[in-house]
Formats: structure tokens, sequence, C-alpha cells
């Protein structure tokens, strides 16, 4: 029996790993992940190195290191298409890869609402490289202006809009606010030269936090100097900023799109779909069309039991579905009965810059430096779940030169 896992993200790499868990001593089970890159990211840190506050290739951290120990094999390819009714997958160099049973974490695309200009002038934060690609651009734009005499022309230059205010905004836009004062000086400009605009379409920041730790969060950006512009969504995007819908118009080099996501455009391709291109999947996580595919994770359209509403796309419950789905094909392949996906309620952690927090745990709001460590306590212990104390010890020490240089490598893979 072949079981092929497609993607190395939180829910793909926690399905790979419990399935080694559950089948790894059956010599005639074979598990397969693959993955066009040869690490796995922490993309709940994103914002980090995209604002220049962290290296990205600490974010990086080589499948080799995880895997070592078992029994999976890993396939470094890129996914060109999948081919269910066949149940083969077809890679990039074309190569055909057939299995029994299929999980697909495939992850997501932005999700650009149709608003024009989106994709052709706004950076998005969907990876290691495209961290990178921001803040080089950043960079990039901050040199030219420091150059520059024309003052109209000058302030585009260092001006900084996020497009959206939930969790990616928020972390973003906080993380900004930190970093570019002190690129600002090291390219020989004052730091209040530096603006950051954020705009959300919705009345309010963090849509599902309280309303106190709404105002936190508002009242934590303003005072690091980050102007808010709420319940007004943008119209265009262009080369020289975005337009409102009121005809507000922000000038500004630098557009970074946090709006949303959907669906990975292969998987809503090849599997029924539903709420922003997400394949539609029922309460065990298999397609309705094809039983012997699981989907999991951001590419999914998994349901809340609870309240019938589909969960949200966050790192816990990709990490979540991973699991229900790696349990799914044992217990297919031992005649257990399968289990339900059921989310658990664990909270929300959001920080915002250097040292500031927000969380919701349970009935409890905490803001202040506490969350700011829970967050960072939270991906020591998702780190130790992956590879024990060895992993841990080697993610806290920082990457090795080797490991640094494969994630910030423009022609590395994907």
């Amino acid at each position: 029996m072949r079981i092929v896992v497609l993607g190395a993200g939180y829910g793909g790499l926690r399905a790979a790993l419990d399935l080694h868990h559950w089948l790894g001593d059956r010599p005639a089970v074979e598990i397969v992940l693959v993955d066009q890159h040869d690490y796995h990211q922490l993309v709940t840190k994103l914002h980090k190195p995209a604002a220049g506050t962290a290296s990205a290739a600490r974010l990086a951290i080589p499948l080799r290191d995880i895997l070592y120990d078992t029994r999976i094999r890993f396939v470094h390819r890129r996914v060109e298409d999948i081919l269910p009714d066949e149940r083969a997958v077809r890679l990039e160099g074309g190569v055909t890869l057939r299995w029994h049973r299929l999980i697909v974490a495939l992850g997501s695309a932005p999700e650009y609402f149709d608003v024009p200009g989106v994709a052709e002038h706004a950076l998005t934060i969907q990876s290691i490289n495209s961290a990178r690609m921001i803040r080089t651009h950043v960079e990039d734009m901050f040199r030219q202006g420091a150059a520059m005499e024309d003052e109209e022309a000058r302030q585009e230059l260092f001006t900084v809009v996020v497009a959206g205010g939930g969790f990616t905004g928020v972390e973003t836009a906080g993380e900004l606010a930190d970093g570019l004062p002190r690129l600002a000086q090291e390219v020989g400009v004052p730091p209040k030269t530096v603006r950051i605009v954020t705009v959300e379409a919705f009345p309010e920041l963090l849509r599902g936090f309280s309303p106190r730790l709404v105002e936190e969060a508002a009242k934590t950006l303003q005072g690091k100097g980050v102007e808010l512009l709420l319940g007004v969504p943008i119209a265009e995007v262009t080369d020289h900023g975005v337009v409102l819908e009121d005809g507000r118009r922000i000038g500004a080099r630098t557009v970074i799109w946090t709006g949303g996501v959907r669906g990975s455009p292969l998987v809503e391709r090849r599997f029924p779909s539903g709420l922003r291109g997400r394949a539609k999947v029922d309460p065990y996580l298999r397609s309705p069309a094809y039983p012997d595919v699981y989907l999991i994770g951001d590419c999914a359209l998994a349901l809340d039991p609870a309240t019938g509403r589909p969960v949200a796309p966050t790192a816990q419950h990709a990490i979540e579905q991973g699991r229900v789905a790696a349990r799914n094909v044992w217990a297919e392949y031992t005649g257990r009965p399968l289990r339900p996906f059921r989310p658990a309620k664990k909270g929300m952690v959001v920080s915002v810059g250097e040292g500031v927090g927000l969380a919701r745990l349970g009935r409890f709001d905490v803001s202040g430096a506490a969350p700011a460590v829970l967050k960072d306590a939270i991906t020591w212990r998702y780190v130790y779940s992956l590879g024990g104390w060895r992993l841990l010890w080697k993610y806290v020490r920082g990457p090795s030169s080797r490991s640094s240089r494969a994630a910030l490598s423009p022609s590395h893979r994907g």
C-alpha cells in the first residue's frame, strides 16, 4: 500500500509523521512525502523576515533533519497535476507517482477579491522566498528614496501600505513599525520619514477577537506610528500606491497584500470545491467524489460540526487535520472505524511587533509581553513535536551557513 502526501507544510508534514507512527512498522506500507522545497517553513513567522527583524533562513527547517530516522520517502519535486480517477500524481520532470491513498495538503494562494492591479503590483507573504522578496524590495525602495530630491516621489518610496487588518496584516504592520525605522537610519534618513498605513475594508481589526483585544491592537499599532484606515475597501492597486473606494489615493511604492487566501488552484481544478476555491470534504476529511483522497489544511473546506461553519485556514487547524487524516488512513488499513474531524479550541495568539502580543485563552484576554513570549514558546513546542530535543536544539542554535544559503537562494526550487 502506497500512501502519498502532497505538501510538507503544517498539515502535510504532520500527516506524514503520524502515518509513520501508525504504519511505519508495516513492511507492506510505503509512505511518500512530496514537496517542491527540501525544507519545512515556519509560515506563522514570515512577517519577521519580511520586516527585517529576523533571518529568513531561520524559518527553514531542512526536511532531512525531520525525516532522517523515519521510513518516509521524500520526493523533492513540484506537483504539476493530480489525476484522482487514475490514482496518479504528475510531478515535474515527467514523473508519475501512483498511490492507494492520497493526502493533499497543497496550501493556498492569495485571494485578490477581483481588485484590479493587486496581482500585478502588490507583494504577498506566502513563503520564505516571498518574505525575502519583500525585504529586498523595501531595501531597494529606501535606498532609491535616500538619493532622491523630489519630495513627493521620495515619500512614495518610504511609504508601505499593508492591505488587510487580519492576523497577518496586524503582525506585518507591527513588525514593519519596528524594523523600518532602523532601515531608514541605515540608508541615512530620519526614521520619521517612514510611513506605514494599514487599510482594512471592515470597520475593525482582527475580526473574531474580543472588543478589548481589537482596541489593544489598534492602540499598539498607532503607538508605533502605524496609520489605520478602517472601513474603507481598496478599489485598485497601481504601481504608485492604492486607490480607495472613497476616492482617496495613498502614494506608495510598496503594497503588501494580506487580504486573505483561497485554496490551491490545482486542488480547486481537480476536486469539487466551495468557498474561496477550497475543496469540499466529508466529516472524515475525504473528498465526497473520491473517498480514497483526503484533503487537509488551507486547501480544504472543513466544517466545524458544532457550528456548521468552515474552520479558519490556520496552522493549528492544519496540524489537527493532518493527525485526523493519518489516523483515518491507519483505520482503513486495519479495519477500524474512522474518526471525524472536530477542531479543538486552543485559543489565538497574535504578535504586534517585537515583544508585544495579544491572546485569547479560553475566557481570558491577555495583552502585552506575555503573549509574545507565549507565541515563541508555541513555536519551540511545535519544532520539538517534529523532531524532539535534537531538532529543537538545532533550531535554537540557528541555521548553518549551508541551510541559510539554501533558504535564501533565488534559484532554490519554488
